[in-house]
């Protein structure tokens, strides 16, 4: 509380939304009208004599700062890492880094001031937001929500300071720049990078080349990598190695990776598309925030609550993965008991079902919290294995002439919460 108010002054008196109760209620996924929400919430806390008001809830949130439900998550991820087996690729940590626009409440004044506007037809707030994903584990290491001035090659490098040499991050070819990969080297996170045809003149060579893998070294750099090195405070330069590798997709299309993994007996240029396919994750994991957490359902118009609403759906989509990964151990077991007593094995593996198992957190989140008993939370663990959907490799779907009449919602992509 000290850390995360406004000022010294908030939170002293007693009120009917104190701190803690604010902070709990934030959690606990609000989805539906405001009203209910508190009426619920209060009867979950035990203290059905008091009522909050949709007022009350707004005064007392103007006093807390964004930044609570950050280290709320970093103190989770923390803990997550400490003590956990932490699923690796090859002993890295596979992570992914992409940005997405935020759609804001449309008549806020406020809003569009901050954060700017794209035109579509109608004037919209919209926000820059950027991720690094834990691809593997489904963690969102780091997230920033910023205005639509500041572009997703500076949020990346922001989220560099949460990395190591023990990380390995994939980006799409909107991440490809020459000054970007010397920054990555200088830090020691190894990468692997899809490139734009063009990008530089000896990768668009190797790719009508018969070569699959080519080292190649950067021994100057253009004057626009120049100037994104000055920016970032950086003004010496020293030659670097990166290797290219060529990768053929089912259509028959090539696309060429940039990577710094260039032991090319340890890492055979065959590994490439699988590995970079996996940054598919942090593409599904968006439509999980977009769809299934609604983090564009604002509970509030001003910028303040912006960010909170922002940085709390991300905290719980951290709490929700760390739930999922334990209940998903007692799926794999009870599926591999069951393969071994009707002794025939299972078409696929399942996996914990995002949407449902969000819903049931709802309420029993702050069961957990607010109790030493640990059944609350083994209660929810077994609720997660319920209905778990089948991973299904390499699925393809692609459009038709007729998708552009195709149905905007479906019966069976209704939210759980």
């Amino acid at each position: 509380m000290e850390d995360n108010r406004l000022s010294n002054r908030d939170f002293i008196r007693k009120r009917k939304l104190p701190f803690v109760s604010l902070v709990l209620f934030m959690i606990n996924i609000i989805k539906q009208t405001l009203q209910k929400e508190l009426t619920n919430f209060m009867e979950l806390i035990k203290d059905r004599k008091e009522n909050i008001t949709k007022s009350a809830f707004s005064q007392s949130r103007i006093k807390l700062k964004p930044e609570a439900f950050i280290e709320l998550n970093e103190t989770l991820i923390e803990e997550f890492y400490t003590d956990n087996i932490v699923k690796k690729w090859e002993g890295f940590r596979l992570c992914a880094i992409d940005g997405s626009k935020l759609i804001l409440p449309t008549h806020s004044k406020e809003l569009m001031e901050k954060f700017g506007t794209l035109s579509s037809g109608m004037i919209i707030p919209q926000a820059q937001i950027s991720t690094c994903y834990d691809v593997l584990n489904e963690i969102i290491i780091d997230s920033q929500l910023e205005t639509l001035q500041v572009n997703e090659m500076n949020q990346a490098v922001r989220h560099l300071n949460k990395l190591s040499e023990e990380d390995l991050v994939i980006f799409d070819r909107g991440y490809s720049a020459t000054w970007f990969y010397y920054i990555l080297t200088q830090k020691n996170i190894s990468f692997v990078n899809r490139v734009p045809k063009q990008f530089i003149k000896v990768a668009e060579y190797f790719r009508l080349s018969d070569e699959k893998s080519k080292i190649i070294e950067v021994n100057v750099l253009p004057q626009k990598s120049r100037y994104g090195l000055q920016r970032h405070g950086i003004s010496d330069f020293k030659p670097f190695k990166i290797r290219l590798v060529k990768v053929v997709l089912d259509t028959g299309e090539i696309e060429v990776l940039a990577t710094t993994l260039t032991d090319e007996e340890k890492y055979p240029s065959e590994i490439f598309k699988e590995l970079y396919f996996k940054r598919w994750g942090i593409e599904t994991n968006y439509n999980h925030l977009k769809s299934n957490l609604n983090i564009e359902e604002f509970t509030g118009l001003s910028e303040i609550a912006i960010r909170q609403d922002f940085f709390v759906s991300v905290f719980i989509n951290n709490l929700q993965s760390i739930i999922a990964l334990d209940s998903q151990e007692e799926i794999n077991k009870e599926k591999e008991d069951k393969e071994k007593t009707t002794k025939k094995k299972q078409k696929y593996k399942y996996k914990v079902n995002r949407n449902l198992s969000l819903g049931y957190m709802k309420d029993r989140i702050i069961e957990i919290l607010t109790s030493d008993n640990p059944k609350y939370y083994d209660e929810l663990k077994a609720l997660f294995k319920i209905n778990p959907v089948p991973i299904i490799k390499g699925r393809k779907n692609p459009r038709s002439p007729q998708d552009k009449n195709r149905r905007t919602y479906f019966i069976n992509r209704k939210r759980a919460v």
